[in-house]
C-alpha cells in the first residue's frame, strides 16, 4: 500500500469517527433548569384586640383585725366560726360590770358638782342684792362668782369623765365594723382580753375581691404609650375591662375592670390591682389566678404564621416573590402572636404574597413556581 492510499484511508476513518460522534452526541437529552414550587399567600386582615395574660393574688376589698378596746374577761361570743356577719353585729361581749361601775360613780360626780353649781348660783344672786346695797365689798361678790365659774369648769370635767366611761361601757360589745365573713374565733370565753395586743377574730368582705398582679417596665412604657393608664377612673371604680381565671378553668369566669396603679416601680416591675365581681362567693382572698386584661382598643393588623417569618442575627423577615415569581427578602417589624398568627407592624404590604410553605428550598433571587392558598 503506497502512502497516498494510507492517508486517504486515515482521513476516511477520522471523518466516520466525528460523524459518530454527533450523532450520539444529538441523542443525548439536554438537562433542564429544576424551578421549585411554594406555597404562597397574601396577609390575612383582622380585626385584633390585645388581651396581655399575668398572675394575680387575691384578697378581700376590706379586712379587718377584730380587736377589744378596753381590757376585761370574755363573756360571750355571738358567732360560729366562718359566719356571715353584717355592720354593726355584735362578736364579743366583755364582762360590763366593772365599767358599768365607773359610769355610775361618774355619774354621781355629776350630780354632786351640779348641787354645787346650784349653791353658788344662790350665793352669787344673794351676794348681786348685796353689794347693791353695800352690805358687802365688791371682793366678795368677785368671790362668788369666781366660785361659781369654778363650779362650772368642775361640771364640764365630770362630764368628760362620764362620757369617757360611758364609751368603755359601749365597748365591752364589740362589734363587726364591716359586713363580710368572719374567721374563726381567737379567743374562748373566759380569756382575759388586753386591748393593745388581742387578736380575737378577722372579718373579710368578699362581694368585690381586689386581684393584684405586677406587670414589667417594658409593659409599663408600652401601656403609657397606648394611653391605658388613663383609662382608669378611681373616683368611680371603673377602667379597662379584666377576665379572671381560676386555675382549675379553661375559660374565664369572674369579670371585672382595672382601678388602681401604683405611684412607683419596685424590682423592675408595677402592682395593679382589679375590682372583680364575686356576688357568687366562689372567689376567696389568697386565692391564685390568672387575669386577663385588654391592652389595647381594637385595630386592624396583618397577620401571617408565624412559621413564615425568619429570624437572623440582625431582623425578623419574610420572603415574597415579585409578579416574575422571583424570591425576594422583605424585613418586617412583628408584633404579638395570636393563635399562631403574627401580628407584622411594618414591612408588609397587604397586597405581598409571602411564602409560607417551601421556604427551604427557596433562595433569594430565585425564580420559584407559586401555588396560591388562602390562610385562614
Amino acid at each position: 500500500m503506497n502512502k497516498k492510499m494510507a492517508k486517504f484511508i486515515f482521513a476516511l476513518t477520522l471523518i466516520s469517527s466525528l460523524f459518530v460522534s454527533g450523532c450520539f452526541q444529538k441523542n443525548i437529552p439536554q438537562k433542564k433548569t429544576r424551578v421549585n414550587r411554594v406555597e404562597v399567600a397574601v396577609p390575612v386582615k383582622r380585626m385584633i384586640e390585645m388581651w396581655d395574660e399575668y398572675t394575680a393574688k387575691l384578697e378581700g376589698e376590706k379586712s379587718v383585725e377584730i380587736r377589744s378596746r378596753v381590757a376585761g374577761y370574755l363573756e360571750k361570743i355571738h358567732f360560729k366560726d366562718g359566719d356571715f356577719v353584717k355592720a354593726g353585729d355584735v362578736l364579743f361581749e366583755i364582762d360590763a360590770r366593772p365599767f358599768q361601775a365607773v359610769v355610775e360613780a361618774n355619774k354621781a360626780v355629776v350630780k354632786e358638782v351640779e348641787a354645787k353649781i346650784e349653791l353658788a348660783k344662790n350665793n352669787l344672786k344673794r351676794a348681786e342684792e348685796l353689794y347693791v346695797s353695800n352690805a358687802i365689798s365688791k371682793e366678795v361678790l368677785e368671790t362668788r362668782k369666781s366660785e361659781l365659774t369654778s363650779q362650772q369648769a368642775l361640771l364640764m370635767n365630770a362630764n368628760a369623765k362620764l362620757r369617757d366611761a360611758l364609751l368603755n361601757l359601749e365597748f365591752t360589745k364589740i362589734t363587726s365594723p364591716i359586713t363580710g365573713y368572719v374567721s374563726r374565733r381567737r379567743v374562748d370565753e373566759g380569756n382575759l382580753i388586753d386591748n393593745s395586743s388581742t387578736l380575737m377574730a378577722t372579718v373579710v368582705s368578699r362581694d368585690i375581691i381586689y386581684a393584684y398582679f405586677n406587670v414589667s417596665e417594658r409593659d409599663v412604657i408600652r401601656y403609657t404609650k397606648n394611653g391605658l393608664f388613663n383609662q382608669i377612673d378611681t373616683a368611680n371604680r371603673k377602667g379597662p375591662p379584666v377576665n379572671l381565671t381560676l386555675l382549675d378553668e379553661k375559660q374565664p369566669s369572674h369579670f371585672g375592670s382595672l382601678t388602681y396603679v401604683d405611684n412607683a416601680l419596685s424590682s423592675s416591675s408595677i402592682e395593679l390591682r382589679a375590682d372583680i365581681s364575686n356576688k357568687a362567693g366562689k372567689l376567696f382572698p389568697g386565692m391564685f389566678a390568672k387575669i386577663q386584661m385588654r391592652a389595647d382598643a381594637p385595630r386592624e393588623c396583618l397577620l401571617i404564621p408565624e412559621l413564615a417569618v425568619g429570624t437572623d442575627l440582625v431582623e425578623r423577615y419574610v420572603l415574597v416573590i415579585n409578579e416574575k415569581n422571583i424570591v425576594e427578602r422583605k424585613p418586617v417589624e412583628v408584633g404579638e402572636l395570636v393563635d399562631n398568627m403574627r401580628i407584622i407592624e411594618s414591612g408588609l404590604l397587604a397586597t405581598d404574597k409571602v411564602i409560607i410553605h417551601g421556604l427551604r428550598t427557596a433562595t433569594v433571587g430565585k425564580t420559584v413556581q407559586p401555588q396560591t392558598i388562602e390562610l385562614k
